[in-house]
């Protein structure tokens, strides 16, 4: 038994999975006429999905709340210090490839360049949806729920490998919905092992939010270079 309760994941259950990803597909299909740009389809579909999953978790688990994906109250605070550390090792660790991959001809920059928008509203909802709120919906979906649906199903059998089987679909899952195109997606792929491993480590969601949203805004600036 876990000596310290509060650092466990609990498990989420086939129905919270279940009914998670109803609300997703709900929520996009009932938005997806909505008369709006992208961008704020985009964060009105993630801020409505964080809202009802949330409020599943709250409501079919009194006693623990959003525990169940990583997100107790007393671990608040030590996932945002552990998820800003995170993020500084992530930064070094990719300046030290990047500068490698200059010193042998390669523009690292290539392997991150996205389109950014023109206008300078468009800009700054870019930050704020893709930076902020997107980061938060997909690490409580992908590493929140599906992670610990299934590390939760396999932790009987073993832990070992019920976490690498957790990291594998997770990830695997997450870099499907970022696929743009014939290749596989590097940042997303790399992006998804440290959030999945930061969320093991540390026990809690805030980390990889944490990580995720300093690691958009880093590709986002990247891309006007």
């Amino acid at each position: 038994m876990d000596p310290n309760p509060t650092t466990r994941i609990t498990r989420v259950s086939t129905i919270q999975l279940l009914a998670t990803l109803g609300i997703i597909v709900g929520v996009e299909a009932a938005l997806s006429h909505v008369p709006a740009g992208a961008l704020i389809q985009t964060g009105m579909a993630r801020c409505l999905e964080i809202f009802l999953i949330l409020a599943l978790f709250y409501l079919s688990d009194t006693d623990k709340g959003a525990a169940a994906i990583g997100l107790s109250k007393n671990r608040v605070l030590h996932g945002l210090n552990k998820g800003i550390i995170w993020s500084l090792g992530f930064a070094g660790v990719s300046a030290i490839a990047g500068c490698l991959l200059f010193l042998a001809g390669i523009n690292p920059v290539h392997f991150f360049h996205g389109r950014v928008p023109d206008r300078t509203l468009e800009v700054v909802l870019l930050y704020i949806v893709g930076g902020i709120i997107a980061p938060v919906a997909e690490e409580i979906f992908f590493r929140g729920v599906v992670y610990g649906y299934v590390k939760g199903r396999l932790a009987t059998i073993s832990r070992g490998w019920a976490v690498a089987a957790a990291l594998l679909v997770s990830t695997g899952l997450f870099v499907a919905a970022h696929q743009t195109g014939s290749g596989v997606p590097l940042p997303q792929l790399v992006g998804g092992i440290v959030f999945c491993l930061s969320y093991e480590i540390e026990k809690s969601l805030i980390t990889p939010m944490i990580i995720h949203s300093t690691g958009n805004m880093a590709l986002f600036t990247l891309s006007f270079f």
